[in-house]
């Protein structure tokens, strides 16, 4: 460095040093001498990196209000129609209102029916049916003969959306003949061994025939028959039926019915047998789960009885598998009516009207696959003044029965089988089963089988215009007294049957059945063999 550098450097710290006790008065004097431009250097710095962030998100819901003024359209538009595409209409079938069918056969067999449905719009329908079926066997079994003759008429009319009137009038004839006797060594006219049956029944039904804005379904009831037979034996019935259902969210009906059950019954004496019942339930609905939950309330002759109404319902797999459970009873009334229509043979005269206590307990399972609906189940009931059919032998010796009460206590299983393999192929199956039957006082319970099966098919063929029908009728033999007092058991019974029918036109058909093909001879009633093989053929019409 150079004496002026060094000067200069010394001069300016002085200068600094002396500055603050400088006045304004001071005055600084000389001259400075710079033989050197001013060269000014920054220093070398570290580079510091610096790594930018986003600022915190705004979680604070702001709520917006819109106020869009109304604007409403006033362009009409006609709705759009739906069409299926790629799919053929099935055939329309034609309504028929009414049909008939003759037909005659070997043993002498004659049958003949008509029905017919009308209506007027939506006010009123009614229909009117008719029908004999008769059959001679006496080229066989002496006097194995009968005729049915029935005849109903109905009608609706529909006063109001809520309410409906419907009125029933119907009348039977029905003659069978007590065939039951030694044809070896006896012989009875036609007159002497014939019971005829006539009964004519009113009925009448006031409900409501839409569900009305309460949710409430209701119905009144009034029955009436009247029976007489040939020997001057008279039966009267009246029953006054009285029910109301309510609907809770549209699936859970609670039932109220009152029922009043008048029996009047005279031969050479004069039988009442009144009942009148109080049955409440209620049943619950859900997807997986139904419950029904109730009583039913029987009086007779002051006294009281009350026998459950529950079951439950559980759906493991939908509808295809269900279990089920439940428990019910009732007083079943045994009239000359129910009586003579189980047994024709009946010698009612002098036979006391009760009523059987009834109760079941029973479980089983069952279910729908569509193609395949079935239902098993397993009872245990108990029934006090069950009527069985016990032999009486007259004098003349003609063979009717005489009721006789015992207490029974059944054991039972049973099963129904609904199935479609193919497309027109139906076949049903029942099967009934007492595995245990045990009575108090009688031997056996006489008159009533402990076995029972009915299996049928029909298969339709031609486009629906034939059908075949095959029948299976299984039952095994009947407890009877003989002549002597000895307890025995017929034969069952095998009874194979076929049949069809085919429509020539739209209107106009014929068809065919084949009775008891292996000829069977099963007594159902002691000294009542069934007829053997029969057939009939005849032609069919609707229209």
């Amino acid at each position: 460095m150079t004496f002026h550098h060094k000067s200069l450097i010394i001069f300016c710290a002085l200068l600094a040093g002396a500055q603050p006790a400088m006045t304004q008065d001071d005055k600084v004097t000389g001259s400075v001498d710079i033989y050197k431009d001013f060269d000014a250097r920054l220093l070398e710095s570290n580079k510091i990196n610096l790594s930018p962030t986003l600022p915190p998100i705004d979680t604070n819901t702001v709520r917006q209000d819109y106020i869009v003024p109304p604007r409403p359209l006033t362009i009409d538009y006609e709705a759009p129609q739906l069409r299926p595409l790629g799919m053929r209409s099935g055939k329309k079938e034609d309504p028929y209102n009414g049909f008939a069918k003759l037909g005659g056969g070997v043993p002498k067999t004659f049958w003949g029916e008509a029905g017919y449905y009308f209506s007027s719009g939506e006010q009123f329908d009614g229909k009117v049916w008719v029908r004999h079926h008769s059959l001679n066997a006496d080229n066989s079994v002496e006097n194995q003969r009968f005729f049915n003759n029935d005849a109903l008429i109905g009608a609706n009319v529909y006063v109001s959306e809520n309410l409906a009137v419907e009125g029933n009038l119907g009348y039977s004839f029905d003659r069978v003949h007590f065939y039951g006797y030694n044809v070896d060594t006896l012989s009875f006219s036609e007159e002497r061994t014939r019971q005829d049956y006539k009964m004519l029944n009113l009925g009448g039904r006031v409900y409501n025939s839409e569900r009305n804005d309460a949710d409430m379904n209701f119905s009144v009831s009034p029955k009436f028959y009247l029976l007489n037979d040939f020997y001057s034996n008279k039966e009267t019935g009246f029953d006054f039926n009285l029910s109301a259902t309510k609907w809770f969210d549209e699936k859970h009906p609670l039932n109220v019915t009152i029922r009043t059950d008048l029996t009047t019954f005279d031969d050479t004496a004069k039988q009442k047998l009144n009942n009148i019942y109080l049955q409440p339930n209620f049943t619950f609905h859900s997807d997986i789960l139904n419950i029904r939950v109730g009583g039913n309330f029987a009086s007779n002759r002051d006294e009281f009885k009350i026998f459950p109404d529950a079951e439950i319902t559980l759906r493991l797999v939908g509808n295809g598998i269900q279990i089920f459970g439940g428990a019910g009873g009732d007083l079943r009334k045994n009239t000359y009516r129910s009586i003579s229509e189980y047994n024709p043979f009946i010698q009612i005269r002098g036979a006391k009207l009760r009523n059987t206590e009834y109760r079941n307990y029973y479980a089983g399972i069952k279910g729908d696959f569509g193609f395949l609906e079935y239902t098993g189940q397993f009872s245990y009931a108990t029934a006090n003044d069950l009527a069985l059919f016990q032999t009486n032998f007259e004098s003349t010796g003609l063979t009717r029965f005489q009721t006789v009460y015992d207490t029974a206590k059944i054991t039972n299983i049973q099963g129904t089988v609904k199935l479609k393999p193919i497309d027109g192929l139906l076949i049903i199956g029942t099967l009934s089963q007492n595995i245990a039957f045990d009575v108090n006082n009688q031997a056996q319970p006489w008159g009533v089988p402990k076995l029972e099966g009915n299996f049928n098919a029909v298969l339709s063929v031609l486009d629906g215009k034939a059908k075949l029908r095959g029948g299976l009728y299984i039952a095994d033999g009947i407890w009877f007294k003989d002549q002597e007092n000895i307890t025995r058991q017929k034969n069952g019974l095998f009874d194979v049957s076929l049949g069809g029918n085919y429509y020539f036109s739209d209107n106009i058909g014929a068809f065919l059945d084949i009775n008891n093909i292996l000829n069977n001879k099963r007594e159902r009633w002691f000294n009542y063999p069934v007829v053997g093989l029969n057939f009939m053929a005849g032609l069919t019409a609707r229209f």
